[in-house]
C-alpha cells in the first residue's frame, strides 16, 4: 500500500524572525495574561513585564519598549488590531512608567523587535499587538488592592453566547507607598493616575463579532527638579481617551476579515517654573485586514489603513536650552497641524518545497505633509530543519513618518521628510515542550533621521546603525520554570543635534536578565528575577562659563553621549498565594520585594548653580520595596 503525498499545511510553521515571547506558538512569540502577572518585579504590568525579553536595551527602568537601538516612538502599540498612542502613565518619566491599559483586559500581546510583516507600518523598530479578553458566558466581580492602589472589575454575560460586557476601573495613589518608605524624589503632589476600560462584545453569528472598545486615563504629579542650573516644581497631567469599534467575520468560509474605527484625543500640560507646554491630539483611524486561505500552500494577507492627525502645541520654551534659570528669556511657539496618511499592504504566506517557508510582501504607505508615496518590500525565509529546529532569515524597509511636532511652520519643517529603516535578521531555533533556545543576528541601517538645521529647523540627513545579538533559553523542569534572555548591540546615530554618527541614546550595550518561577504546591508560588545592564549613555558637563549679564552659570557640555551611569543591577523576589473564599473564584494574595538587595541605580544627575557639583539621581525602584496586595474575584 502506497500512501499518497499531502503539502504540509502552511500555518504548522512561523516564518516571522524577532518574534520573543514565553508561550504560544512554535515561535514562541505571545505573552499571556498569566505571564505578565507572574513575572517577578513586573508590577503585573505589560510594559514592565516585557522588559524581560531579548530586544529591549533600554536606558532607564521606565515602561517605554526601547526596541534595538531606537526610540520608543519607532515601536507600533495596537489594541484589538488598532493602533494606540500615549499608552503610558508619567511620559515625562523615561517615556513612560506604567501601561494604562488594565492587565485584567489583556489576553494576549505579540512583540516583535523587528522584521515583522507588511501588515504593520508607521514604526521602524518594533510591534506590540495586544489582545483584549473576549469571554462570552461569565459572569464575574472582582476587588484588588494593594499599598499604592485599587482596582474594581466586572465581566458579565448579557445573553448568554451573545452579549457581553467587561469592565475596569482602577486608581493609584503613591501617598501611602512614601509614607511607608519615603521616596528618592522631592514630590510636593505624589503621582495619581485614574484607568477606565470597558468592551461590550456581540457575537452576533458563529463567525462574526463586533465589539465596542473604550479606554480612559487621567494623570498627574508634581515635584522638585533641578535641571542643568534652575531649580524649581515640575507639574504635569494628562488625559487620554481611545474608543474603538471592531467588527471580524468570514466571508465565504475562506477568507477572514476585521476592522477597525477608531478616534483617540489627547491633552498633556506641563509647567517648570517660566516655561509651559500644553498639547492636544486627535487621531482618527480605520483599518482593514483580510486572510484568505488560498489553499494548503498559500495564505495571502491584504489590507489597508487610514489615517488623520490633528496636532496643537502652545507654550514657553527657553531661548537657550541650558538656561532654565529664573528670569531666563522664553520664546512663545504655538501651532495647529493636520495629516491624512492612508496606506496599502498584501503579502503571500507560502511554502515554497518540502520544509522552506517564505513571507514575501510589500506595504505601501502616504506621507501627507510631503504629499509622497513610500514603498516597503518585505520578505522572510523559514527552514524547518526538524521536528525541533528552525532556521531563519528576514530583510524588509520599514517607514516612520515624521513627527507632529516637528512640522511646526514656525519652528519646524512642515515638509519634513519620513525616516526609515533596512532590516536584515538570521536566526536559530531549537523547541521541544520543555524548552525553547533562540538565537539571533540583526544590523539595522537607518536614513533620514531628523537632524537640526540652521536653515530649516529640521532635515532629513541623519543616518545609523544598530546591529547586535539576541539569545533567549526558557526551560521547564517538574515544577520549575525560567528562561534567560540576553542582548548585545553596537548602535550609532546622527540626529537632532549630533554632529556625526554617535552613540545612541535610546541603548545600552548589554541587557541580562534571569527570571525563575517555582510552584512549591498548588497554593503556594514564588519567582525570582535579576536584572542586569550596562551603563546607559548621557552627554556630560565638563566645564561652566559665568554669564554677567545673566549672572547664572552656563554649562559645557562634552560630546554627545560620550559618557555612560554605573552599570545597572536590580533583584526582585515575589510571593504568590492562590486560596479561594466561601463563594469566590480563585483568589490571590501576593508580596513582592522590588530591589531586595537595595542597589542605588542611577537615573541621571543634576549640579549646583556653578556646576562644581554633581549629584546622582537615584532610579526610580531605587530603594528596596515591598508591595503586598490581594485580587478577589466572584
Amino acid at each position: 500500500m502506497t500512501l499518497p503525498d499531502e503539502p504540509v499545511p502552511v500555518a504548522e510553521v512561523t516564518v516571522a524572525a524577532s518574534s520573543f515571547g514565553k508561550t504560544g506558538k512554535s515561535e514562541g512569540a505571545v505573552v499571556r495574561r498569566m505571564d505578565v502577572l507572574m513575572t517577578p518585579g513586573g508590577a503585573a504590568d505589560v510594559f514592565q513585564a516585557l522588559r524581560a525579553l531579548p530586544g529591549i536595551n533600554a536606558p532607564a527602568e521606565g515602561a517605554a519598549l526601547y526596541v534595538r537601538g531606537g526610540d520608543p516612538n519607532e515601536t507600533v502599540i495596537r489594541v484589538d488590531g488598532a493602533e494606540i498612542g500615549h499608552p503610558y502613565h508619567y511620559e515625562g518619566a523615561s517615556g513612560g512608567l506604567f501601561s494604562i491599559l488594565d492587565t485584567y483586559m489583556l489576553k494576549s500581546a505579540f512583540f516583535s523587535s523587528g522584521g515583522f510583516t507588511s501588515k504593520y507600518g508607521g514604526a521602524m523598530s518594533g510591534v506590540l499587538d495586544i489582545e483584549t479578553q473576549d469571554p462570552m458566558n461569565l459572569k464575574t466581580v472582582g476587588l484588588a488592592a494593594n499599598v499604592v492602589g485599587s482596582n474594581a472589575s466586572t465581566t458579565w454575560s448579557l445573553v448568554p453566547g451573545k452579549l457581553s460586557f467587561m469592565a475596569s476601573v482602577a486608581h493609584t495613589n503613591t501617598s501611602l507607598l512614601m509614607r511607608l518608605y519615603g521616596s528618592n524624589r522631592d514630590y510636593t503632589s505624589p503621582p495619581t493616575s485614574f484607568n477606565s476600560v470597558a468592551k461590550l462584545l456581540w457575537r452576533y453569528s458563529s463567525t462574526g463579532r463586533l465589539s465596542v472598545f473604550d479606554l480612559g486615563s487621567t494623570e498627574a504629579l508634581e515635584v522638585k527638579s533641578t535641571p542643568y542650573n534652575a531649580t524649581g516644581t515640575y507639574a504635569s497631567t494628562a488625559r487620554n481617551h481611545f474608543v474603538a469599534l471592531h467588527a471580524q467575520d468570514v466571508i465565504a468560509g475562506r477568507v477572514a476579515v476585521k476592522a477597525n474605527v477608531t478616534t483617540q484625543a489627547y491633552r498633556s500640560d506641563w509647567s517648570f517654573e517660566g516655561f509651559r507646554e500644553r498639547r492636544t491630539e486627535h487621531v482618527h483611524q480605520a483599518f482593514l485586514d483580510g486572510v484568505w486561505a488560498i489553499g494548503t500552500r498559500h495564505e495571502v494577507s491584504f489590507g489597508g489603513s487610514w489615517r488623520n492627525r490633528e496636532a496643537g502645541f502652545d507654550g514657553l520654551a527657553a531661548q537657550d536650552s541650558t538656561d532654565l534659570a529664573n528670569g531666563a528669556p522664553v520664546r512663545r511657539y504655538g501651532f495647529d497641524t493636520s495629516v491624512r496618511e492612508p496606506g496599502l499592504y498584501a503579502e503571500d504566506k507560502l511554502r515554497v518545497a518540502g520544509p522552506v517557508y517564505a513571507t514575501v510582501g510589500v506595504r505601501v504607505d502616504h506621507a501627507g505633509n510631503t504629499d509622497e508615496w513610500l514603498g516597503d518590500p518585505r520578505a522572510a525565509l523559514a527552514w524547518r530543519v526538524d521536528e525541533h529546529q528552525t532556521l531563519r532569515l528576514a530583510t524588509g524597509r520599514y517607514h516612520q513618518l515624521a513627527s507632529v511636532d516637528r512640522l511646526d511652520p514656525v519652528y519646524g519643517n512642515p515638509k519634513l521628510a519620513p525616516s526609515y529603516a533596512d532590516h536584515v535578521i538570521g536566526g536559530y531555533e531549537w523547541k521541544s515542550e520543555f524548552g525553547n533556545v533562540r538565537l539571533e543576528g540583526y544590523q539595522k541601517r537607518y536614513h533620514g533621521l531628523a537632524v537640526d538645521d540652521s536653515l530649516t529647523w529640521w532635515s532629513s540627513d541623519g543616518t545609523g546603525y544598530a546591529r547586535g545579538v539576541d539569545v533567549f533559553v526558557q526551560g521547564t523542569y517538574q515544577h520549575l520554570n525560567g528562561w534567560v534572555s540576553y542582548g548585545w548591540i553596537d548602535s550609532k546615530r546622527r540626529e537632532a543635534d549630533d554632529p556625526r554618527e554617535l552613540r545612541s541614546r535610546y541603548s545600552v550595550s548589554h541587557s541580562l536578565s534571569v527570571v525563575g518561577e517555582y510552584a512549591m504546591s498548588a497554593r503556594w508560588h514564588t519567582g525570582l528575577r535579576w536584572s542586569h545592564a550596562s551603563g546607559h549613555p548621557y552627554t556630560p558637563v565638563v566645564g561652566a562659563t559665568f554669564d554677567s549679564g545673566r549672572g547664572v552659570w552656563h554649562p559645557v557640555l562634552g560630546e554627545n553621549q560620550s559618557a555612560l551611569t554605573p552599570a545597572y543591577d536590580r533583584v526582585d523576589l515575589r510571593l504568590t498565594r492562590l486560596f479561594s473564599l466561601p463563594g469566590s473564584n480563585i483568589c490571590v494574595a501576593y508580596a513582592e520585594c522590588m530591589n531586595i538587595l537595595g542597589t542605588a541605580n542611577v537615573l541621571d544627575y543634576s549640579y549646583n548653580a556653578d556646576y562644581s557639583q554633581r549629584t546622582a539621581n537615584r532610579s526610580y525602584f531605587s530603594r528596596r520595596l515591598i508591595v503586598a496586595g490581594f485580587s478577589l474575584s466572584w
